[in-house]
């Protein structure tokens, strides 16, 4: 990408956004005394300069959303879409057991859970027994909830110390040559020095974007 291009976007003083935002800064520049309530608003219409540039020239911004796009993916399977977990905000154990933390002692969370009851300090124990992952997690929450001689607040008390004091399961890689301790440092290697070899861009024609004809759309179906 060319440097202007670049500048265009990141530096501030002349970056494509909107000049609302320019007449803010220059504001709070000129008078100490502004109190910025707009410091974290962000207004409508925030990529007007982005969309007057000549690049984007003829294209049809208000039809967009009505456009077949030039693109379509060959799609096969869920996986072709499928890259995350539907799941709870999990997150993932560092990789170097040095990190991680000391399994809880019984006694340790009798301790810190000394103003509960004894029942609800058992269920704790037998909980954080076993490492969790997204689906564990649910499945405890689930107990917790059926638990019968607990009550609302001590049900909450649980789930959150869960979340805090609980082993997360380290999940390993799905890709087998990752999961491979000798091949996995060689392949990350390759891949980053590979990945986007053989992509390229199309220049924007001179005229602007050109809106295909519904013929062309028909002759493409053919």
């Amino acid at each position: 990408m060319a440097p202007e291009v670049i500048k265009a976007f990141q530096d501030k003083e002349i970056r494509l956004c909107s000049r609302r935002y320019q007449m803010k800064d220059r504001r709070q520049v000129d008078d100490r005394r502004y109190a910025d309530v707009f410091g974290r608003h962000v207004f409508p219409d925030d990529a007007e300069d982005i969309k007057a540039h000549r690049w984007f020239k003829n294209f049809p911004w208000d039809r967009i959303h009505t456009l077949n796009p030039p693109f379509i993916p060959h799609i096969t399977s869920l996986d072709d879409t499928h890259y995350f977990d539907e799941s709870d905000h999990v997150t993932e154990p560092m990789a170097s057991s040095e990190t991680e933390p000391m399994d809880p002692k019984p006694e340790d969370v009798r301790w810190v859970l000394r103003e509960c009851r004894p029942v609800v300090q058992n269920l704790a124990i037998e909980l954080l027994a076993t490492p969790y992952d997204s689906a564990r997690l649910r499945s405890a929450d689930r107990r917790i909830d059926r638990t019968f001689n607990i009550t609302p607040d001590e049900r909450k008390t649980l789930k959150t110390f869960l979340r805090m004091y609980g082993r997360k399961e380290r999940k390993r890689p799905r890709d087998i040559l990752l999961r491979d301790q000798n091949t996995k440092a060689i392949a990350l290697s390759v891949r980053k020095k590979t990945a986007f070899m053989g992509y390229t861009w199309r220049r924007m024609r001179p005229g602007g974007y050109i809106t295909p004809s519904l013929a062309t759309y028909k002759m493409a179906e053919l």
